[in-house]
């Protein structure tokens, strides 16, 4: 898949499109609620910003390094060999894409749609042999047409991410910005965060909030999926990671900022959605409507951006022979890897109708800090093990980007694994259980 088609500015916004989802409007409550203090909720929100920055400074490195569609899988194998890539690709398979893709389309069924079409929205379906909920539906509906975008080409869908990043990206940062910027409001915001840093939560609590956080900034490394795609990657690619990472994580700032001159950290961590309540509470019915309807742009830029990035795990895999051969076929007639798709939106699919909201979010991000740490550390690993290899972009803050980004991903997932949280224990189980599957019978048929 080395038909390079998409320039800059759609690699960007296929970034900041992947980053800019439902986590920025689900996760603030959820954050709230486990910190309990306005300065650590904000501190948090830098820290994961900050991380996120890290990890796009590495992949922009990687990326530019080796430009192919897959993502992580190229570097991993190079990094570590076979059997960890395919241990992380098949988690990233089964769990990180249709987890992602399944917690964003439920968001959106069940908090943007009905304002905007009413709560009959939300009401069953009735299907003939099954009813279905409403928000369940819909979710489906939502990555069963955007895969079919998808299904029909790489740039039509490159220009539809352009649109659905652009366009809600600029208003939510105008409206953020208007709402931190009133005296009044800013006031009350200063008040808030004179409650300090004691009593600080406990290293559980903030690694529950950071775990949703990450959830959020997640898609900062979507370009990489599709870096066959890209023209001229050794350029386009590093600026395309950390310029879209840069700009989403300005904006969470500003409008994590708003959330708390509009609400006190206890309204805050009660209001289920953040961004509608917020408009709510300062601009009435017409601001619900209209901030709405930016969020919802939002949300189906982030879904397209990740099934156009998620589908390239598989596409990668089958080249190697780690994923069903038919995963690795291109559509004669769009130049699209259709199988791969298609197997994606039915593992999204299956974990709608099978999962909560919240634990989708939780399992997607532990397999995303999983994966991502492996990717990050991998810098190291090959400057290390191939020197020689032409870089056309260098890291510029190592060893500390990775570090710093490993480091708290370590941090997280020791500190949730301890206390025995169901995410990251499944996400570690389906990683072990690739790990040994590839020993006992991938490798041996490969020999």
């Amino acid at each position: 898949m080395e038909t390079r088609h998409l320039g800059r500015w759609a690699a960007q916004a296929l970034v900041a499109g992947s980053m800019l989802g439902i986590g920025i409007f689900i996760a603030p409550p959820v954050v709230a609620t486990h910190v309990q203090s306005p300065l650590w909720f904000l501190l948090l929100w830098v820290a994961g910003g900050l991380a996120a920055l890290c990890g796009a400074l590495c992949v922009a490195e990687l990326g530019a390094m080796m430009p192919r569609a897959g993502g992580e899988y190229p570097y991993l194998r190079a990094a570590y060999g076979p059997g960890i890539a395919f241990a992380t690709g098949w988690l990233q398979l089964l769990a990180t894409f249709p987890g992602s893709l399944a917690t964003m389309a439920v968001g959106t069924a069940a908090f943007q749609l009905p304002v905007l079409l009413g709560p009959s929205f939300a009401a069953p379906v009735d299907l003939g042999l099954v009813t279905v909920e409403g928000p369940t539906f819909w979710a489906i509906a939502l990555v069963l047409a955007l895969t079919g975008l998808n299904h029909v080409g790489i740039v039509l869908s490159g220009r539809v991410q352009l649109v659905l990043t652009v366009v809600p990206l600029a208003v939510l940062l105008a409206v953020s910005l208007f709402v931190v910027g009133d005296i009044g409001t800013v006031e009350v915001s200063r008040e808030a965060l004179r409650v300090g840093l004691d009593p600080g939560p406990s290293a559980f609590a903030v690694a529950q909030a950071y775990l949703s956080i990450y959830f959020a900034y997640s898609g900062w490394n979507a370009a990489i999926y599709i870096g066959g795609e890209i023209a001229d990657p050794g350029r386009n690619l590093p600026r395309a990671v950390v310029g879209g990472t840069l700009m989403v994580a300005i904006l969470y700032f500003v409008l994590c900022a708003g959330y708390l001159s509009v609400f006190d950290i206890d309204k805050l961590a009660g209001v289920g959605e953040a961004g509608t309540a917020a408009a709510g509470a300062l601009f009435g019915h017409a601001g619900v409507i209209a901030v709405t309807l930016m969020i919802l742009l939002a949300m189906l830029g982030s879904i397209n951006g990740t099934v156009m990035a998620g589908s390239r795990i598989a596409y990668a895999m089958a080249e190697q022979g780690h994923c069903i051969p038919a995963a690795g076929r291109l559509s004669a007639r769009f130049g699209t890897p259709v199988v791969a798709l298609w197997l994606q939106a039915a593992l999204a699919t299956a974990l709608i109708l099978s999962h909560r909201f919240e634990q989708l979010m939780d399992y997607a991000a532990a397999a995303m800090l999983i994966s991502g740490s492996l990717a990050v550390a991998s810098v190291i690993v090959l400057r290390r093990k191939d020197p020689e290899h032409p870089r056309p972009y260098r890291l510029g803050f190592y060893p500390w980007a990775p570090l710093v980004y490993v480091g708290s991903s370590v941090f997280v997932l020791g500190a949730l694994a301890a206390k025995g949280d169901l995410s990251v224990l499944m996400a570690a189980g389906w990683f072990g259980l690739a790990l040994l599957l590839h020993a006992l019978v991938v490798a041996p048929r490969l020999r």
